[in-house]
């Protein structure tokens, strides 16, 4: 059975680094972006089973990543999760149409907070 792939739009090294860790020790397939363009790209021909997307990347936003991947065909019914140090609740609903409970904020959230939401999401 091929293994359920999340796609990680994160410019934090560190953090995308110990994403795919985690991930990998769960049996997904981890796909890194370290920027916005190279996230679009990747989500629109890669089609990950789940999107873990930063607001604050060094080239496009976080919000022009979402409105291109929803866009497309596949990206309208795709599963995306933000994940966000910097950006309020308030600005995040104003932005994109993602319900509350898949947004969550560092460093607020754990690990394991964030694998069972995945878990849940993608099971």
């Amino acid at each position: 059975m091929k293994k359920k792939s999340v796609l990680i739009v994160e410019d934090s090294a560190f953090l995308a680094e110990s994403l795919v860790d985690m991930l990998a020790l769960s049996d997904y397939q981890a796909i890194v972006a370290s920027d916005g363009k190279t996230g679009v790209h990747l989500a629109l021909t890669k089609k990950p089973d789940l999107i873990l997307l930063d607001i604050r990347l060094p080239d496009i936003d976080g919000y022009e990543v979402y409105n291109r991947v929803r866009k497309d065909a596949w990206g309208k019914k795709s599963n995306i999760v933000v994940l966000t140090a910097s950006e309020s609740i308030e600005n995040i609903s104003k932005n994109i149409d993602l319900p509350v409970s898949r947004i969550l904020f560092k460093p607020e959230w754990s690990m394991a907070d964030l694998l069972a939401k995945i878990d849940s999401l993608l099971k």
